[in-house]
């Protein structure tokens, strides 16, 4: 089936004998008045660009020129008999060019069509990644058209075996998942921020961020990342713990304030460590504060026993409780969770006794209670930190967190792995190649990466590879 309409062009092969004064020189086509679209050159009269001029009536001896306009031919004073075995010399090498004109033509329209189909493709396969299970006809209509996209690459390509880049919608909000974001990175770690970086970048999008361990420097730690140049200015960072206790919020906040009683008093120990000792000079607390001399950690003791430990966040707010077992002081058996304004949003136990995690309302109502730490993090992204967004995830295949996340597909969340090694996480890396996680979008670390992938995948995958990180090249001082 053709996706082109294909005219016909008329051609003029009337010539005249060459050696004739009056010999009509046939007008040739404008090459760079070429209609890609039509497959033709465009010399319509009524467009001034392909109109014959012939001389009427034509008197080369006393300079009398008398031009008719018209598709009609003149009459001509005098005709010298027309000479059939002398070949026109012009007339091959004009045809010889025109068909090399054609083919070329042909070959940038297969190669325009090639392109087109592959990423009406990939879009389609992205509406299969992003419409949830429950839109069936949504996901029958992408289904049926990538089929129709396939018969037409067999058709003119002989094979619809070609991988297709990733289709990156401009509508979307992009998110590198990281289970946590490390004060020191690695090389490896740097580079693959960069190159993400990089790749949406040149489709004029931001690598955004998610985290979801607690970390009460990783806002610093992001902005470090900034101005190292491992991320984009403009891209912002998600974090789970951050999220749920309200530090995104600008709100009021007043720091904490140290628990003493009258017959407390203070033993220096450091600039940055005071223990704090009862009546009895029995020890009762432990306070530590950073360099900044901001509230950090308060330890609480009883008869020099460690009960449980206070964390401050950046701001001095107290922002988690570690109990500890009264047999064991290096086994923490709950953790609470506070918000901004003191209220309890998160519970941690560590025993049999009650579920695992809990999560409360601000108003200390029950929300919901999870098994484990993967539940909370999917519960989190889809009713809470992706709920009011078209959003797409890349997330390493090596992450602790990779095989649940790929459950947010069910809800229309993009989740697409990173493999940056192909030498790295085999089992994972088998899982996806075989078929198992069902993944039909992967981005490569490098070309290596893409070759084999697209080599021995089971079934089709679109595949991205991450623009490699330019090394500077210095030059030598002279």
């Amino acid at each position: 089936m053709s996706f082109f309409d294909r005219k016909k062009k008329d051609n003029d092969d009337n010539y005249s004998d060459p050696n004739n004064s009056s010999y009509q020189i046939p007008q040739q086509p404008d090459q760079n008045n070429f209609d890609p679209s039509q497959g033709q050159f465009n010399n319509d009269p009524n467009m001034g660009m392909g109109t014959q001029f012939i001389p009427n009536n034509q008197d080369f001896n006393n300079g009398n020129n008398n031009y008719y306009f018209g598709a009609q031919e003149p009459q001509s004073q005098a005709q010298a008999p027309v000479q059939p075995n002398q070949p026109d010399n012009e007339d091959w090498e004009y045809t010889e060019q025109s068909l090399q004109n054609t083919l070329d033509q042909s070959a940038d329209l297969k190669s325009q069509l090639r392109s087109q189909l592959l990423a009406d493709r990939s879009y389609c396969n992205h509406l299969l990644r992003t419409v949830g299970s429950d839109q069936v006809d949504e996901r029958r209509q992408a289904t049926d058209r990538i089929n129709d996209i396939n018969d037409s690459l067999k058709e003119w390509f002989g094979t619809d075996e070609m991988a297709n880049e990733i289709y990156l919608d401009p509508n979307t909000n992009y998110f590198v998942f990281t289970d946590d974001l490390p004060a020191n990175p690695d090389s490896n770690v740097t580079a693959m921020w960069q190159q993400m970086t990089m790749t949406l970048a040149d489709r004029g999008l931001l690598a955004n961020a998610i985290s979801v361990t607690y970390n009460d420097q990783i806002d610093a730690t992001w902005m470090n990342y900034q101005n190292a140049g491992f991320v984009d200015g403009n891209a912002y960072l998600l974090n789970m713990y951050n999220d749920l206790q309200g530090r995104n919020l600008n709100v009021s906040i007043t720091p904490a304030e140290i628990p003493f009683d009258a017959d407390y008093r203070v033993q220096h120990v450091t600039d940055k460590v005071d223990k704090i000792l009862d009546a009895n000079d029995k020890l009762v607390m432990e306070v530590s504060r950073d360099s900044n001399h901001q509230l950090q950690i308060i330890r609480h003791y009883k008869d020099d026993q460690l009960l449980s430990r206070d964390i401050f966040d950046v701001n001095g707010v107290i922002s988690a409780t570690q109990f500890y077992d009264h047999r064991n002081a290096n086994k923490v058996v709950r953790e609470n969770f506070y918000r901004q304004d003191g209220t309890l949003v998160l519970i941690k136990s560590y025993t049999g006794d009650e579920p695992y995690i809990q999560l409360f309302s601000e108003g200390n109502v029950l929300i919901s209670t999870f098994d484990s730490d993967e539940d909370l993090i999917v519960w989190w992204l889809k009713n809470q930190a992706l709920k009011q967004s078209t959003s797409t995830i890349f997330v390493s295949i090596g992450s602790d967190f990779y095989k649940k996340l790929l459950s947010l597909r069910d809800s229309g969340i993009e989740v697409i792995p990173i493999v940056m090694k192909q030498s790295e996480n085999a089992d994972q890396i088998s899982n996806l190649i075989d078929g198992t996680d069902k993944v039909s979008a992967v981005i490569a670390g490098t070309d290596q990466v893409n070759t084999y992938l697209n080599k021995n995948a089971k079934n089709k995958m679109d595949i991205t590879t991450l623009k490699e990180i330019e090394t500077p090249i210095y030059k030598e001082q002279k």
